[in-house]
């Protein structure tokens, strides 16, 4: 349990009142009690509580069990006085791909604005920097529009803005949209794979990010008119011990797979056969999107910049170019870019965000 809720006294510097530890298992309840706090959850089962939609959080096995895993790094950050964690924050490693996520950077309502939260992102990139910059190339994360804090703390630390998820979450009963950030080591771009394809619609998208990073002007590709076929589609969905739901479409012998979370009415981690046509795809992605859309309000997809028959397949569905990411897959010892496709049921006024300069120009783009 909490040893106080003392706050601290105006002169309050986290460097010199703090100090970071790695999670362990003594940490468990001291997590537990900040997510509660912060988000105001006051139901015992988390999968009763409606103020944050990651359960999973709350349950101590879990915590332990990702704080354990080799990619993971999770700190949290002490109050040298109480004793009490006042700030925690993950970086999820893909050795794959060379990525770090920043996931979950969490500061106690009482200590905001003393700089916890840029405390943990700078001791996460510098452990990332020192021990494992052979490995991870590029630091991203997602920050709430609501915000505007947390992403003046990641511009601060190098992060650039590159694509809007409308709507794609649900805080304190709240739907808020996300920015996702990125962060390049040095060189990381000079490996990347030139001259994307891209679909008229992708373009706009392209050219924002692009005059960030100094990509080079491009010209759209005109891809042919795809149709959906007749074939016959198999779906399944299974569940886990916090719900989230796992739907698989098949047809001619290729897939199509999403992660929903029914707290948020969002299917994102979208995965298709790498040697998926266009025509299969569509017809994959048509029916799922009529099974699944009474049930969603978002639905995101990561999708190749070089494959312009797939881009237009998800534009004609529906989705929309709302990110842009150099350099984001590994490929043959290359780094190719990827687009950010989401669906969303309504966007979000542009008024009720708090946004950066930097994250304005982008959401200019899809919002007023």
């Amino acid at each position: 349990m909490a040893k106080s809720s003392i706050k601290p006294a105006p002169e309050f510097n986290v460097k010199d009142y703090t100090y970071l530890e790695v999670v362990e298992e003594c940490h468990v309840e001291g997590i537990i009690n900040l997510y509660r706090k912060t988000y105001q959850i006051y139901q015992d089962d988390p999968l009763q509580q409606t103020s944050y939609p990651y359960p999973e959080v709350l349950d101590p096995e879990w915590i332990v069990q990702t704080s354990a895993d080799r990619d993971t790094i999770w700190k949290v950050v002490i109050d040298s006085l109480t004793g009490n964690i006042i700030g925690s924050g993950t970086l999820i490693m893909d050795r794959t791909h060379q990525r770090a996520y920043v996931r979950g950077i969490l500061v106690d309502p009482d200590y905001q604005g003393y700089g916890v939260a840029g405390y943990i992102l700078a001791a996460a990139f510098k452990e990332v920097i020192r021990d494992y910059q052979d490995i991870i190339k590029i630091f991203w994360t997602e920050n709430r529009t609501a915000h505007r804090k947390s992403q003046k703390v990641a511009e601060q630390c190098g992060m650039r803005p590159v694509a809007l998820l409308p709507n794609k979450d649900y805080f304190l009963e709240q739907r808020e949209s996300d920015m996702l950030y990125v962060l390049y080591s040095m060189n990381t771009m000079k490996r990347r794979r030139p001259t994307p394809a891209l679909v008229p619609g992708v373009l706009p998208i392209y050219q924002v990010v692009g005059r960030q990073f100094r990509l080079n002007p491009i010209e759209a590709v005109l891809p042919p008119t795809i149709h959906a076929n007749g074939y016959d589609v198999k779906g399944a969905i299974t569940f886990d011990k916090y719900l989230y739901q796992y739907a698989t479409f098949t047809a001619n012998g290729k897939k199509l797979q999403f992660e929903i979370n029914p707290r948020t009415q969002v299917a994102e981690k979208t995965k298709y056969s790498l040697d998926i046509d266009p025509i299969t795809l569509k017809t994959l992605l048509k029916f799922a999107f009529h099974t699944l859309n009474p049930h969603l309000y978002y639905m995101e997809c990561y999708v190749s910049a070089y494959e312009p028959a797939i881009q237009q397949v998800f534009l004609d569905v529906g989705f929309q170019a709302t990110g842009y990411i150099p350099a984001w897959d590994v490929v043959e010892r290359q780094r190719e870019d990827v687009i950010v496709m989401t669906w969303v049921k309504n966007y979000p006024p542009l008024m009720q965000m708090q946004l950066t300069p930097r994250a304005t120009k982008l959401a200019n783009l899809f919002l007023s």
